[in-house]
């Protein structure tokens, strides 16, 4: 199974490029609209724990919480269910014959909640507060790559860059000569409660782009986004969209097998295959004569990045608080039920 994230906090609020694979004409997709504690993820546990044998599933987690699943895709079946609620809130745009809206707010108990009115108000504000809190840590953070960003780009040996990215081509990416592959976005790390992580990206081939300033691996990925698609292969991007400017951070070939993978200072994966090192593509005296303010950034950027997961955590333990008055109001059996209804429906798509 493929796993990405839904989404991520950015400077501009909650972003997803789920959007693409929802609005499809070859996929109908259940969007599942609930509080929290109601069932969405549970059901989609269960979409999965069925079909993962016969299926060919794509798995989104919750950058809010890694463990809890945004959405599910099964790719031979056609099928998508995906959480359609805030901040990830998708509806119908062909209602009926592409998309459909299950309410899981019919099953709870709309006189529970009332008696806790004051307390589910309360909380909600205070998680809403704590989002906003991390918003304006990744705001300053964007800003510290940004710059970061920006001294790599003024001292990036683009021809060198280049000739590299060519010899690269050539040696593993045969030439199809077919029709142009399809470029599609997803999210393959994000900032959460325990900082910025990735999802385990399985290929055979990965190449970890070794790169301190951004640019280098910025510049190699684009280029190749446009070499991949000529060849006629399918290609999947994943970008990092904490910068002021949107950077390309990883991207995979399934026909191929193959993945390259950025290592920055954001994301500091650590090579355990291949290792392309992009201090080479640098000139190093350029990066010498910004030397201290590059030491400066990293360092505020690594401190902005633990103050955001550590907004992101206090808002999931505020969220945990809120779960508990939803699941104390909903009625579970007629969950059950509704979720034993929708996998026969799915089996007979």
């Amino acid at each position: 199974m493929n796993r990405y994230f839904l989404g991520g906090m950015t400077s501009e609020g909650f972003k997803t490029d789920f959007n693409e694979t929802i609005y499809s004409e070859d996929k109908f997709t259940y969007i599942l609209k609930g509080g929290p504690g109601t069932g969405k993820s549970t059901i989609m546990k269960k979409v999965v724990e069925t079909f993962s044998d016969t299926d060919d599933i794509d798995l989104y987690y919750c950058s809010s919480d890694e463990k809890s699943l945004d959405a599910v895709v099964l790719n031979k079946k056609g099928i998508i269910v995906v959480d359609g609620t805030s901040p990830h809130t998708f509806d119908p745009i062909y209602p009926g014959i592409k998309q459909t809206i299950i309410h899981l707010g019919d099953f709870w108990n709309a006189d529970a909640l009332k008696k806790n009115e004051e307390d589910i108000i309360l909380t909600t504000k205070e998680n809403s507060e704590w989002h906003k809190r991390c918003r304006r840590y990744i705001t300053a953070l964007s800003s510290i790559n940004s710059d970061i960003y920006s001294i790599g780009l003024s001292a990036l040996n683009k021809n060198k860059l280049s000739g590299f990215i060519e010899r690269f081509v050539k040696k593993n990416i045969p030439d199809k000569k077919s029709t142009t592959g399809k470029v599609s976005f997803k999210k393959y790390s994000v900032m959460t409660q325990n900082g910025y992580i990735s999802q385990e990206i399985s290929y055979k081939n990965k190449f970890f782009l070794c790169d301190g300033l951004f640019a280098g691996s910025d510049f190699m990925l684009r280029k190749l986004e446009k070499c991949i698609s000529d060849r006629g292969y399918d290609i999947i991007v994943s970008k990092c969209e904490l910068c002021n400017n949107v950077l390309y951070e990883h991207i995979a070939i399934p026909e191929l097998d193959i993945a390259l993978i950025s290592s920055t200072p954001l994301n500091k994966t650590e090579p355990n295959a291949t290792k392309i090192n992009f201090s080479r593509f640098y000139f190093h005296n350029k990066i010498s004569e910004k030397k201290e303010r590059l030491n400066f950034s990293k360092k505020a950027l690594s401190n902005m990045a633990d103050e955001a997961a550590e907004c992101m955590k206090k808002a999931k333990e505020i969220h945990d608080e809120l779960e508990k008055f939803y699941v104390s109001a909903i009625d579970f059996e007629k969950i059950n039920k509704l979720t034993d209804k929708l996998i026969k429906e799915i089996k007979k798509r």
